[in-house]
């Protein structure tokens, strides 16, 4: 038992350790893979280093991307990509978004790529199962992926080619998002500009609306104030019943008879109710003797006294009713 219980926190420990040590190096991997998964974040940086409106916010040194805040997104299917990122320079900083379109060409090469692979899983399925009807294919398709640089030179892909083209851009000199600087296209379509400079929702309510959202939203506060202030006071009143039954069995005679003067409640259960008593709890005295006791109980409204209907112990085998004038 000993064992067991030395052994428990060591495996809750260790599994905290382990999940720690998984978020930490997928966080890692994130930070370090941001410029190479994220289409045209180099780009932007190139961009922002030939703008002159750009310079006049991070000065002429050289620019460096922070290692936080970053975030990307990127959608294969519709072929857009996003990406925000602060840049440092000598003078300041900025938060910078910028969207991403990927070329038609490449968009060609990869529906066509897609439909290529939608046609071989219908003829020979997906998975493992391909593979145990077709053990051959797995040394091909792991020797595939060493060629895959130069199947996509014979498609005309090769790495010197670029897939993504910068659709849009813009920065928040010092992350100030009542300021924001277009530098290319146009970012009503990026989320983050919706959700940061234009604030389109708020805008778009007439005040009928906004009041209506004002009332709907005071009488929600109400009624959750309502609920949390009758839960407290059930809980009061519930704290108050299974107070008035642990004094008076820790001072019951027959009690300190049978468990000695120091007693606890070890567990309970049952109605610990404003008028209505009907519970069971288990004592353990500091012998290490243990009873099991039910009562049950009731009062009238306010602060009436208890009025007891059973008081029944059960010790070392034996049952036996309890003195109720002690209560």
């Amino acid at each position: 038992m000993a064992a067991a219980m030395l052994t428990k926190p060591r495996l809750i420990g260790g599994a905290w350790t382990a999940i720690g040590t998984a978020g930490g190096y997928s966080l890692y991997r994130s930070i370090r893979d941001f410029e190479d998964k994220s289409p045209c974040v180099r780009e932007a940086v190139h961009f922002l280093a030939s703008s002159s409106t750009a310079r006049a916010t991070l000065g002429g040194g050289d620019l460096m991307i922070a290692r936080w805040p970053r975030h990307r997104s990127l959608d294969l299917s519709s072929g857009l990509a996003r990406a925000s990122f602060e840049v440092r320079g000598d003078a300041g900083s900025a938060f910078v978004v910028v969207g991403a379109r990927r070329r038609a060409r490449a968009s060609q090469a990869y529906e066509q790529a897609l439909d290529d692979d939608e046609d071989e899983e219908l003829a020979v399925g997906t998975g493992w199962r391909r593979y145990w009807s077709r053990p051959w294919e797995l040394k091909q398709d792991f020797l595939n992926t060493f060629r895959s640089q130069a199947s996509a030179s014979a498609a005309g892909f090769d790495d010197e080619e670029p897939i993504w083209d910068i659709d849009s851009l813009f920065i928040l000199p010092g992350g100030d998002t009542q300021n924001p600087v277009v530098l290319a296209g146009n970012p009503v379509g990026l989320p983050e500009y919706e959700a940061m400079c234009v604030r389109r929702d708020a805008e778009s309510k007439g005040e009928k609306s906004r009041w209506r959202l004002r009332v709907v939203t005071g009488i929600a506060l109400m009624a959750a104030g309502f609920a949390g202030g009758a839960r407290v006071l059930k809980s009061m009143r519930v704290s108050q019943s299974y107070g008035f039954v642990r004094r008076s069995l820790q001072a019951h005679s027959d009690v300190n008879s049978a468990l000695g003067r120091s007693i606890f409640v070890q567990s309970s259960s049952g109605t610990f109710g404003d008028r209505y008593i009907s519970a069971r709890l288990r004592l353990v005295g500091d012998g290490g003797a243990v009873a099991d006791v039910e009562v049950a109980a009731t009062r009238g409204a306010g602060s009436a006294p208890w009025i007891i209907a059973m008081a029944r112990m059960s010790v070392g085998g034996l049952s036996y009713n309890l003195d109720r004038s002690q209560f």
